[in-house]
């Protein structure tokens, strides 16, 4: 029988994301891509309609790319439509808390064009990525934990699914678990209008989903395309 705090959390999942088609074809599982081992996350038993195949760009110019709930900006494509085939989470958040445009590897602050590229941090090289011109999950590729990936914001809908597979990634990174006694609300890459974007509290039995102001400092934990 499934308890009233159960019921609780699924309305919450439901409210603020609604399930993508076929959750429960999806799967979690630990692997070992490019000498590392990280948790990947699976859609590749959906219909194609549920999930983007590989190769999608999920990613321009080294930044996360610019998109809403259920629309891309200008040009952009509309990447939070569809579940990824696969995609990897990162052993570790990010060292410190971010505002969204950083956590996107922009330039500190938000922009309010929602039609523009996040513009990237003065003296950025996608070619030649380095600690010291990059910020936010770009610069998690510089590190040892990320090196040799490029790493992006997740969508609202891959976040979805990485807090349905929370315990699973406490397992595979038992030094860094997402889920968090206190509250602990991450970063998607999907933005709210000009001023906020979404986020999904990791709190222990008090998950929540909302969007703040894009100059909050949240925690980010990343994610990488298979």
């Amino acid at each position: 029988m499934m308890s009233f705090k159960t019921y609780s959390i699924l309305w919450i999942v439901l409210f603020c994301f609604g399930f993508p088609s076929g959750v429960f074809g999806q799967y979690i599982q630990k692997e070992t891509v490019g000498g590392k081992t990280y948790a990947v996350i699976g859609s590749d038993g959906l219909a194609g309609a549920a999930r983007w195949g590989l190769g999608v760009k999920m990613m321009r110019n080294g930044a996360t790319i610019r998109h809403q709930v259920s629309k891309g900006n200008s040009g952009n494509l509309s990447v939070n439509d569809r579940i990824p085939f696969r995609f990897i989470v990162a052993p570790t958040d990010l060292n410190d808390p971010q505002p969204w445009s950083d956590a996107g590897g922009g330039k500190n602050g938000a922009n309010k064009n929602l039609n523009a590229e996040l513009e990237m941090k003065t003296g950025y090289d996608p070619a030649n990525p380095t600690a010291a011109n990059t910020v936010g999950c770009t610069f998690y590729g510089t590190t040892d934990k990320g090196a040799g990936r490029k790493w992006r914001v997740p969508t609202q809908r891959e976040l979805q699914l990485m807090w349905i597979f929370r315990e699973a990634i406490g397992i595979i990174y038992p030094a860094a678990p997402m889920e968090n006694d206190a509250s602990r609300k991450y970063w998607t890459a999907t933005e709210k209008g000009a001023d906020n974007a979404w986020y999904f509290d990791f709190q222990k039995g008090k998950p929540a989903c909302a969007w703040q102001d894009k100059t909050t400092a949240s925690p980010v934990r990343c994610v990488s395309d298979y």
